[in-house]
């Protein structure tokens, strides 16, 4: 599978937000996805395309040392094989001079919380009644510390 990661441009909003509303029940806005393309000092967008189509995205913020993933989204289609994968290595990769890494989940997604375990965050505290429908989130933090010549502590 040749997949491509980029940064988000305002061409490819449209069919973000349409991913987005598709596989979310409480969307981001349209305006929240052209504010973060927009934003070059802390936002951070990306989409993965396959064969000429976009197959997911990416929304960070990056504080300092920090970034807040807010968002991972693979399009139904190509969902469990691997993108999601793809897109967090690849995330990590870009900002591998951060020291945390943090997001949340839904309590009860369990794919996402076995792709985050797998990539070494761990939760730290359950946001109870997170997210509009009154579900939890789960707080995920990886934290990555890069000291000395050879990057170990």
């Amino acid at each position: 599978m040749n997949l491509q990661f980029r940064k988000m441009q305002h061409q490819d909003i449209a069919e973000v937000y349409r991913i987005e509303c598709d596989l979310f029940q409480d969307p981001w806005s349209y305006d929240s996805f052209e504010r973060d393309v927009e934003d070059e000092q802390i936002a951070r967008a990306f989409v993965v395309e396959y064969e000429n189509e976009i197959a997911g995205y990416a929304i960070c913020w990056n504080y300092s040392s920090e970034i807040h993933i807010g968002n991972i989204a693979v399009t139904r289609k190509w969902q469990r094989q691997g993108i999601g994968a793809f897109i967090l290595s690849n995330l990590l990769e870009y900002f591998k001079d951060v020291e945390v890494s943090y997001l949340e989940v839904r309590e009860h997604n369990q794919p996402a919380i076995s792709l985050y375990l797998k990539f070494g965050f761990e939760t730290i505290y359950v946001r109870k009644g997170y997210y509009p429908d009154g579900e939890n989130a789960l707080v995920m933090v990886k934290k990555i510390i890069n000291r000395g010549q050879n990057g170990l502590v």
